[in-house]
């Protein structure tokens, strides 16, 4: 018995044809995942963009504590170097957004507090209408 001799296929021309089925399912799934990609990935940029603020915010209050642990009785100088260390960042911080407390007074060994708020302006709340989350950061140190 003779056993039947296999066609070649050609080498040069396979048939690997897309139907226009698979393109239009591809579209669909571009068109679903697409903006959860983009919402997802503003997401990551916000945080990490709140993160920065938030390193920034403290090293600003803490370099105004440095200041203050020198020359407490001058709290606008210290709001000043706050703003300027915030500035150097970049960060643009409104004196008026620092704080100042020496609750147990202005002599050697008392601490004193600098606090900073910062509002943040994140892609995700301006997209969904939410107000900007306030970042907080305060140092204390001691008078010397």
């Amino acid at each position: 018995m003779r056993v039947p001799r296999k066609t070649k296929r050609s080498v040069t021309s396979p048939r690997r044809a897309i139907t226009p089925s698979v393109r239009g399912q591809s579209l669909v799934e571009l068109a679903v995942t697409l903006p959860l990609l983009m919402i997802l990935m503003a997401g990551v940029l916000d945080l990490a963009h709140a993160f920065s603020v938030a390193g920034i915010l403290s090293n600003a209050a803490r370099e105004g504590a440095r200041y203050g642990a020198t020359d407490s009785t001058n709290s606008d100088a210290i709001k000043n170097r706050v703003v300027e260390e915030a500035a150097g960042a970049p960060l643009t911080i409104d004196p008026g957004q620092v704080v100042v407390n020496t609750d147990s007074g202005t002599t050697s060994g008392n601490a004193i507090t600098v606090a900073v708020t910062h509002d943040v302006d994140l892609l995700l709340s301006q997209a969904l209408g939410l107000p900007p989350p306030t970042i907080r950061r305060q140092a204390t140190m001691v008078i010397f």
